[in-house]
């Protein structure tokens, strides 16, 4: 690399990369020679738009980029003089400090342009050597660098699986050639593709590293890769038991373990959510609501620490007992081809790809979305069976309510019993497994139903938007009680009756709202404790009347719209209860963990089957070195597997070497999880307030710069991906940033006081 980004890009000319036409001048020179100058603009640049760009020396070096510090201007008409004078000056005047070095790039803007974007030669927040190209559509060359919507992203860790046709091929050979140009693995590049398909590089700079990582071992890398590559090639073999021809994998169908524990969960909350969930008791209770029996199978797998749903299993679950082989195999083709072209339902299958239940939208779906694949007679079988799992499940909610009260009544008997902590642990997961998760998997699937109905109404005109948000917050909810709770009773008190609930259900680090009651509840925080009411009109349950005579169910409207409501409430009260047994376990391991100078975050590397397995067996290792040797090992693991990030779904082998995502999620700097206090920074009034707080800003464009000096904890912004300003910039910083949450994510945390900032497992809670 040369003193200035300038002469970096002199360089990339005189080597035949793209460049876009540039002149490159002394800012001295320039001061003392404006009119000249500005000649050999006009005869280079005459009836072309240009940018004005900074080159410092104190741009790209070897320890930092500043990225963003000085002005540059785009798309200038060289007829304005005045124009062009003044914008070269504002560039100037951003340096600072005058230096004989200092630069201005005066270059041609590229006005086809179709693609354009930010590659780094390694992901940034990881250092795994992978290609990240984020890129946005359309003319517009800033999009990516400052954070605006509408931006993707490519991940490639393996450039022979980059088809020739692919639109980044080219680019892909660019990027290996100027890695042996400046015999570096670790650049920042940005680019442009225009409407010929021509690569252009528009800058290139070195990656700053955090004194805090190194980056990855390659042949570490690439072998645990392989060692995937072929796990998944025999996970997609048919299956004796299984329907369907192949197999995939996402971290969010059905039961999102994604969004529940976390992308890279550590041992205990990984194990605790398979014991209590999904091992087989998730198959337990579609088998009582009329499915197919699956349970021998397990419905979620672990690649390298990533909980993934095997889509297989899980579609196989979806298929009603008395549907035929032959059609039940058919169908779960379709539903893997379906997902298969639209990897982007991984977290909404049930509304986009499955039928699970009969609505009244039902009959219109099947004969849009089946009828030229599947036969009359094919889909009338269907349609039936849909129709018996439905009225099952009306049925069975009573008697999975029945279970977790169940529960609710077992509860003190274990938690006043005079038994060991092990022991006390063995039988509340014991007993939380037969009454509780099994009876939540049965009431979240009638909740599902129902609001599956609620949404059918909808869309055939007999509720409005208006109507349905009316009738859903008519509804008693767990989250209103607990708000009431709070402003009617003692801390004492309240405590008591909902100090059990912590934000990260199974994670025993997480403070629970007993541990953390000052940083969960302010008291200036004004709840809205008004109650809403709501009825249905006389031609709304004269479509439920006909809805359900001419579908054979066997129920009043008001014995309909009463399942609706109930189940929507039964769901969350069913978890409020379940997860008293999970609080308890965590009591109870927290205990025994004090008696032998074992910590929380220790604890959080333990395998529950670890501790339950000293109920019932003694060997000649004593307990606490088990534990010990178990905690150590795991932690190697677990930090090993840290390293391997994976994509959200995964349909072939190739998936791991190259896939696509929209950046709309977000994009996670660094692997630490912060809890701190939030601030939103809409202008600079609040600028001394920021300090020691995770920042929240909607722009991550890089006039925020400043916000680095004042010790902000962590960073937030609603647009970005993750080669934009803000997330390279807290990369180089190792600050904990979460870039491009998008609008609905943003809008929720504003009104929050403190957050669990969780850049490991992507998740902000």
């Amino acid at each position: 690399m040369f003193k200035t980004k300038g002469k970096t890009l002199l360089l990339l000319k005189k080597k035949k990369f793209n460049v876009p036409e540039l002149l490159i001048f002394n800012c001295n020179f320039y001061l003392k020679n404006k009119h000249s100058v500005y000649k050999k603009i006009i005869k280079k640049f005459k009836n072309d738009k240009i940018a004005i760009r900074s080159s410092s020396i104190e741009e790209d070096t070897s320890k930092t980029t500043n990225a963003g510090r000085f002005q540059s201007f785009l798309n200038i008409s060289t007829d304005n003089i005045d124009n062009v004078y003044t914008k070269i000056q504002r560039v100037i005047n951003s340096y600072k400090k005058n230096s004989k070095y200092n630069e201005i790039i005066i270059q041609k803007m590229l006005q086809d342009v179709e693609i354009s974007g930010v590659c780094t030669t390694v992901d940034i927040y990881s250092y795994l050597p992978i290609i990240t190209i984020n890129y946005s559509k359309g003319n517009n060359t800033e999009i990516v660098t400052s954070g605006s919507e509408n931006s993707f992203s490519i991940s490639i860790a393996n450039i022979n699986f980059i088809d020739k046709k692919n639109r980044f091929y080219d680019l892909v050979l660019e990027i290996e050639k100027l890695k042996k140009l400046f015999k570096t693995d670790l650049l920042d590049i940005e680019f442009a593709i225009d409407s010929q398909k021509k690569t252009h590089i528009l800058q290139v700079r070195r990656l700053i590293l955090s004194k805090e990582k190194k980056v990855v071992n390659k042949k570490f890398y690439f072998e645990n890769l392989k060692r995937l590559e072929k796990k998944i090639i025999k996970l997609q073999e048919k299956n004796y038991d299984l329907y369907g021809k192949t197999n995939c994998f996402g971290v969010m169908p059905d039961w999102n373990p994604a969004e529940i524990i976390g992308i890279k969960p550590r041992p205990l909350a990984l194990s605790m959510y398979k014991e209590l969930i999904t091992d087989h008791i998730w198959s337990q209770h579609r088998s009582n609501y009329g499915y197919k029996d699956l349970t021998s199978h397990h419905l979620m797998t672990n690649f390298f620490g990533t909980p993934f749903i095997d889509v297989r299993v899980d579609f196989n679950s979806w298929i009603p007992k008395d549907l035929p082989p032959l059609l039940s195999e058919k169908l779960v083709n379709f539903y893997l081809e379906k997902f298969r072209m639209n990897k982007s339902y991984h977290d909404k299958i049930e509304f986009k790809i499955l039928f699970t239940c009969f609505t009244p939208n039902t009959n219109k779906r099947l004969i849009n979305e089946l009828s030229k694949k599947f036969n009359k007679n094919e889909i009338f079988k269907f349609r039936n069976s849909l129709k018996k799992i439905t009225l099952i499940t009306i049925q069975e909610m009573k008697k999975d309510f029945i279970k977790i009260k169940k529960l609710e009544k077992n509860f003190s008997k274990i938690s006043q019993s005079q038994i060991s902590n092990i022991n006390k642990i063995y039988y509340l997961i014991e007993e939380c497994k037969k009454n509780g998760t099994v009876a939540f998997a049965g009431l979240a699937r009638c909740g599902f139903v129902a609001v599956d109905i609620v949404n059918s109404l909808v869309d055939n005109n007999v509720f409005s938007l208006s109507e349905k948000n009316l009738f859903m917050n008519s509804i008693k909810n767990i989250a209103t009680k607990v708000n009431n709770d709070f402003l009617k009773f003692s801390k004492k008190k309240f405590c008591k009756i909902n100090g059990h609930l912590r934000p990260n259900t199974y994670d025993i680090t997480t403070l629970n709202y007993k541990e953390g009651y000052d940083i969960y509840f302010n008291k200036k925080k004004d709840f809205d404790t008004r109650k809403v009411k709501f009825s249905f009109s006389r031609k709304q349950k004269k479509f439920i009347l006909k809805f359900l005579k001419n579908n054979g169910f066997d129920l009043t409207p008001d014995q309909f719209v009463k399942f609706l409501q109930d189940s929507i409430y039964l769901r969350e009260y069913s978890k409020f209860i379940f997860t008293k047994y999970i609080d308890l376990v965590f009591e109870n391991l927290i205990k025994f963990g004090k008696k032998y100078k074992i910590n929380r975050d220790e604890l959080s590397y333990l395998d529950i089957n670890t501790v339950k397995n000293l109920h019932d067996n003694l060997d000649s290792l004593s307990i606490i070195k088990d534990f010990k040797y178990s905690i150590k090992k795991n932690k190697l693991i677990y930090k090993n597997n840290s390293l391997l990030h994976l994509p959200e779904t995964i349909i072939s082998p190739e998936d791991i070497y190259v896939y696509e995502k929209n950046l709309s999620g977000g994009n996670f700097i660094t692997q630490k999880i912060i809890l701190e206090k939030l601030i939103e920074l809409k202008d600079l009034k609040n600028i001394k307030k920021i300090e020691n707080k995770i920042v929240l800003i909607e722009s991550a464009d890089p006039g925020y710069d400043f916000i680095f000096s004042k010790k902000i904890k962590g960073l937030i912004t609603k647009f970005g991906g993750q080669n934009s300003h803000m997330s390279i910039r807290s990369s180089e910083l190792s600050l904990p940033a979460a870039i491009g949450v998008g609008e609905e994510i943003y809008n929720f945390l504003k009104n929050k006081n403190h957050i669990t900032l969780d850049c490991l497992n992507r998740k902000i809670y």
